[in-house]
């Protein structure tokens, strides 16, 4: 309980801190702007759904860029060595 207090206390007394290099950041001209205008949101989120249409063509070209990805990461995986190479590098250093 005491601790729980000397927290609430703690939190208290940081909100009051003031920051002016963060208030510095700021420029005057940025202070005097005038706030923007205020737009009604259904229709900007109708503009957006408008636009997201997805087609076939778009679909197949994400699965054949996901296939190319895979085969590619797949490739990778394997051995960067022959089996001349390796033979080699494991042999003694005479």
């Amino acid at each position: 309980m005491r601790l729980a207090a000397l927290l609430m206390l703690i939190l208290g007394a940081v909100g009051c801190v003031q920051f002016p290099e963060i208030d510095d950041a700021t420029g005057q001209a940025a202070r005097d702007a005038d706030f923007p205008d205020l737009i009604p949101f259904d229709p900007l989120l109708a503009s957006t759904e408008a636009s997201q249409t997805e087609s076939a063509g778009t679909q197949e070209q994400i699965e054949a860029r996901v296939a190319g990805l895979q085969a590619r990461a797949a490739g990778l995986r394997g051995s960067v060595l022959s089996g001349q190479e390796r033979n080699r590098l494991e042999e003694e250093v005479q």
